[in-house]
């Protein structure tokens, strides 16, 4: 019988099950695609990762119906992944209004 390996979070508490890899991709061509390619969001992968398990189903949630603009984006989104530019601010506002949530 194999033996499951050791877990590797010691010290980081009660730490999420790993991301699907297939999420990690979508995730990852999502943020390349805010900026055609550009590469500035990925910046705010490891983020995305960890506090959604980059999942855009989850940052979908984000949404705020009836929201225009940043309005459209609940504020705690901006904290929690730590966007600090309005410019960043404008084109995932945009990325989000667009995700299937």
């Amino acid at each position: 019988p194999s033996v499951p390996p050791p877990s590797s979070s010691t010290g980081a508490g009660a730490r999420r099950p790993r991301v699907d890899p297939s999420n990690a991709e979508q995730l990852k061509e999502w943020l390349r695609g805010l900026d055609d390619g550009g590469g500035a969001f990925m910046q705010y992968y490891d983020v995305l990762e960890s506090e959604f398990d980059a999942d855009l189903v989850q940052i979908a949630s984000a949404k705020v119906e009836g929201g225009v603009g940043l309005k459209a984006v609940d504020p705690s989104f901006w904290d929690t992944v730590r966007v600090q530019k309005a410019g960043h601010k404008i084109v995932f506002a945009r990325g989000i209004a667009k995700l299937q949530g």
